[in-house]
Order: C-alpha cells, then structure tokens, then sequence
C-alpha cells in the first residue's frame, strides 16, 4: 500500500514514532526557555552590577569570586556541550 498523498513518509525515511515528536518537541522547548532564562539572567546581573558600580558601592571580593565560580561552572557546562557535540559529528561521519 502506497503512503496518501498527505503523508511524510519516504521510502528512505520512515515516520518518527508520535514518542519521538513530542520528545523533540519538548527538548526544542526546554533549549529555547534555557537560552532565555540565560540571557535575562546574564542582563540582569550586569544591570544589578552597573548600578552597584555607578553608587560606588563597596563590593566584597566574594561577589568577585562568585562571579568566578559561576564562570567556570558554565565553562565546564559549554565543554560538555562541545564534547558532546563533536561526539555526534563524528560519529556521523564515520
């Protein structure tokens, strides 16, 4: 039986199971509310600090060095992405 005109399947590709899609469409979601929750975060944090900088406030070296702390746990966080990624490339390529 041939697939309806309306349908997305190919012979080379078969249909993602409805699983799938909701899965992929869920993973899309979460990415797209984790990049957002990033950018205000990081916006944020530099509007608190202009301002905190602007009054001439005294900052304690602990904000300085949380400020660190969190930079190097995103730097681990973007290395694990890149090792993953490459991982994936290069699977596909073989």
């Amino acid at each position: 039986m041939t697939p309806s005109s309306g349908s997305h399947e190919t012979p080379h590709q078969p249909a993602k199971p409805a699983k799938a899609l909701w899965r992929a469409a869920e993973t899309k979601a979460i990415l797209e509310e984790l990049s957002n929750s990033l950018r205000r975060s990081l916006a944020d944090h530099q509007t608190m600090l202009d301002v905190l900088l602007q009054r001439r406030a005294e900052l304690p070296l602990e904000l300085g060095e949380l400020f660190e702390d969190a930079s190097n746990a995103y730097m681990e966080m973007s290395e694990r992405i890149s090792q993953r990624f490459l991982s994936a490339r290069n699977t596909l390529l073989e």
